[in-house]
């Protein structure tokens, strides 16, 4: 499972650190940089979890999230669920850094991406795993 945000050089990088502590833990986040478009530095903000550590990012996901944000999810599910048996979702980077946890609707926000074990590989089970998860 992995985890980014890209974080804009009006931001504060320590700010989006701590909101994306609230899903993994503080010493998981590495930081790269870039150079956007017009030449302005991008700070990358990423970390990957484990299974166990995955497990627990989606209970803290049921419990945290507004249920119609909840409920979103599990109507979304096949849209967000692709052939390679991958979950998509993006939380509001803003409310994490006011310690809320709730969908974006925006492109200012964390990406998550899970992967969806289930034996065949096939998309078509990932969406029952994914189903079990949400």
């Amino acid at each position: 499972m992995t985890f980014r945000a890209f974080v804009a050089s009006t931001e504060d990088d320590g700010k989006v650190r701590e909101a994306l502590s609230l899903f993994v833990p503080k010493g998981s986040v590495s930081k790269t940089s870039a150079v956007g478009h017009f030449g302005n530095e991008i700070i990358i903000l990423s970390a990957t979890l484990g299974k166990k550590e995955g497990l627990r990012f989606f209970l803290l996901l049921r419990e945290a999230l507004p249920e119609g944000d909840m409920a979103r999810l599990r109507r979304e599910a096949a849209q967000r669920v692709d052939d390679d048996c991958k979950l998509y979702l993006r939380l509001d980077k803003q409310a994490a850094c006011e310690g809320e946890v709730r969908l974006a609707d925006c492109g200012d926000a964390i990406s998550v991406s899970a992967h969806l074990e289930s034996y065949p590989a096939r998309r078509d089970r990932a969406l029952k795993v994914a189903e079990d998860l949400l």
